[in-house]
């Protein structure tokens, strides 16, 4: 009886160090893949600093709400709701529909996008939205439902909401989308 339990208790052990797992986490890649980068180019509203700033937010937190997710709305409409951060500077999130998977034609976006920056003497501060008079386009978007790999470039431009001065921001992104089920 002891010989039969060492050998299952060595039958145990063998296969937690011979079982291997691939991917642990099937949730790693929508968690630490992707960003949303770009390029923020304006004024400031006392004109001291001159916007050609580059920026990449690759941070996912459910905490600070820059996960990356899609829904099935209806039976073939897709929503997304793009989010990355910097801790440190900020965050930009877009979001928008699809009509099908296959679409690369996205409708009803938006961009929200919030920039800090610290300088020696100041504290700059950029912030500019699409849902004003603002325009923002997506183009080159590609989706890949199997996989939930979702790309494109996007183009916001008008007036940054701290300045009040016409502003662009310019770029991309590619995150991995999880599907959310209500």
């Amino acid at each position: 009886m002891r010989s039969i339990s060492l050998l299952l208790w060595i039958a145990f052990i063998w296969s937690l160090v011979a079982c291997k797992q691939d991917d642990p986490d099937p949730d790693l890649g929508f968690k630490q893949e992707g960003f949303i980068k770009g390029k923020i180019t304006g004024v400031s509203k006392d004109n001291s600093y001159t916007f050609n700033d580059d920026f990449n937010y690759t941070q996912y937190s459910l905490l600070t709400g820059s996960n990356a997710t899609y829904e099935l709305r209806g039976d073939t409409a897709f929503y997304f709701l793009l989010t990355r951060a910097d801790n440190s500077v900020g965050y930009a999130n877009i979001g928008f529909w699809l009509p099908k998977t296959n679409s690369v034609a996205p409708y009803n976006f938006y961009m929200n996008i919030s920039y800090t920056k610290e300088t020696p003497n100041e504290l700059i501060q950029f912030a500019m939205t699409s849902i004003s008079k603002n325009s923002f386009v997506i183009t080159d978007f590609s989706f890949d439902q199997s996989t939930g790999k979702v790309k494109g470039k996007y183009s916001l431009v008008g007036k940054g909401i701290y300045s009040g001065k016409d502003a662009t921001v310019i770029g991309e992104f590619e995150l991995t989308a999880k599907k959310e089920v209500n």
